[in-house]
């Protein structure tokens, strides 16, 4: 009989504030980037499993009224509370966003890219990197900002996070359970893999889906006896109403499958991090009544 997994979620919104500083001497434009903290635990990446914060190299690309873009690195990252500094210094780069304050812009994280349609998309895959803790993988959650004609973005997101955790119990006569990848596979036609695609604007979304299976794998991950390893998807919003199965490989060794009902508890929402009710490994089994 297979177990039962059930969902609980907390929300949370995501929001990334950005601050222009002219210096005229310099024309320099620098960008802060403040993350809201969120009240669950949404973040693009975390620093201690608390705050949402930017890493090194991350890249935005903005989009101004007249459809052109240009991309912005971070330069420094002060890590909690989630201040990120981008720079405009190059004139061309001043120019760009000189207009901050009188128009709307928008911009999208992480690697938008503008297809042969003149849409922006961004990529939810299908290959995963798994980080212990609540982590995830840097350039992996999706999100769009606009400024409302301010010099303060704010950041949504079409995306959502399925957070799982796996425990192996004191009483085990298992002293570690070692795991390496991750399967995850909806049931019905739902996609949980696909493109965002949005107008320069941020407008207009549509969710054009690829695939019903997400693999997270990385190095092989040791649960002792008495602890407990968390693991982190990003999905699109709309994900698993169908319900779905999570197998559990070593290699090519097929450990374990857990299963969700398509009972609504388990659909992914837009900014919500949902946390799987804890699975115990190896499953316990079964009593046959007398």
């Amino acid at each position: 009989m297979k177990k039962v997994v059930r969902m609980l979620g907390l929300c949370a919104l995501v929001a990334l504030a950005f601050t222009a500083c002219k210096k005229n001497d310099t024309q320099k434009v620098t960008f802060t980037g403040h993350a809201a903290q969120p009240t669950g635990d949404v973040r693009t990446h975390i620093s201690d499993g608390t705050f949402l914060v930017w890493s090194e190299n991350d890249q935005i690309k903005v989009f101004n009224e007249a459809g052109d873009d240009m991309d912005f690195t971070v330069q420094s990252s002060a890590g909690k509370p989630g201040v990120a500094v981008f720079t405009a210094e190059a004139a061309d780069e001043v120019a760009f966003v000189a207009d901050l304050e009188t128009a709307d812009y928008a911009a999208f994280y992480p690697n938008a890219v503008v297809d042969e349609n003149d849409k922006v998309v961004m990529v939810i895959p299908a290959e995963q990197d798994y980080y212990t803790g609540k982590e995830i993988g840097n350039n992996l959650y999706p999100m769009v900002g606009f400024n409302n004609h301010t010099d303060n973005f704010e950041f949504t997101s079409n995306a959502g996070f399925l957070n799982v955790r796996f425990q192996v119990s004191n009483t085990s006569e298992v002293d570690t359970f070692t795991i390496d990848k991750l399967v995850l596979r909806s049931k019905g036609n739902n996609d949980l893999t696909g493109n965002m695609i949005y107008e320069k604007d941020g407008s207009g979304y549509v969710f054009e889906g690829t695939g019903n299976v997400v693999t997270l794998s990385g190095d092989p991950i040791a649960i002792i006896k008495g602890s407990a390893k968390d693991f982190t998807f990003v999905l699109p919003a709309g994900a698993l109403a169908s319900g779905f199965d999570l197998d559990l490989y070593l290699g090519d060794e097929l450990v374990e499958t857990f299963e969700g009902l398509g009972n609504g508890e388990n659909t992914i929402a837009a900014m919500d991090f949902r946390a799987m009710t804890t699975g115990w490994l190896p499953k316990p089994t079964p009593v046959t009544p007398n």
